[in-house]
């Protein structure tokens, strides 16, 4: 399936409310709930089915904003869907499954929230790929600010990365003391 673009989304509604109308059937709800920023950015969603009490993930890739053009691309986690950024709290309500391609996506979500929670300030992460500062290309930055994306580059430089949480990294080292 592609994109969905509309030309204007009203703002002030939530992913979840917009969601839920535009892509749930009778009979299903959301239960839980998470939009991941970034470029572009993915909402996740545990939506349950009211017949069978199921509970399976939906995830949505997005791109625009509310107030203006909006697009999105919506999966199943049937499909094994690209996106492995999915918050705990979302996983923590699925329902058990036998589906291959579901039980791999979980894996890898699992496995991001491990990588995720090694990055803290101190820390030293490399970058798959560099990021290209003043001082020229770089991919070993120190943690700062994880949670406003601030890391330390080159010297004492101090940069914002944004989109840096869909990057492969790898954990270093604890940076030492200057």
């Amino acid at each position: 399936m592609g994109w969905t673009l509309i030309e204007y989304r009203p703002p002030g509604e939530s992913h979840e409310s917009f969601f839920a109308r535009e892509l749930l059937g009778p009979g299903q709800e959301i239960i839980a709930a998470a939009h991941v920023a970034g470029i572009g950015g993915t909402f996740y969603a545990a939506v349950r089915e009211e017949v069978s009490g199921e509970v399976w993930a939906l995830v949505v890739l997005t791109s625009g904003r509310s107030g203006s053009r909006f697009g999105w691309k919506e999966m199943q986690e049937f499909q094994g869907p690209p996106p492995c950024d999915c918050p705990a709290h979302v996983l923590d309500v699925l329902s058990p499954t036998t589906n291959e391609h579901a039980l791999e996506w979980r894996s890898r979500c699992r496995a991001r929230l491990q990588e995720m929670a090694a990055v803290i300030p101190g820390v030293r992460i490399r970058f798959e790929f560099n990021y290209l500062t003043p001082e020229g290309p770089c991919c070993d930055f120190e943690v700062v600010e994880p949670e406003r994306d601030r890391f330390r580059g080159p010297g004492e430089t101090v940069y914002r990365l944004t989109g840096w949480r869909r990057e492969n990294f790898e954990v270093l080292a604890v940076a030492e003391a200057s």
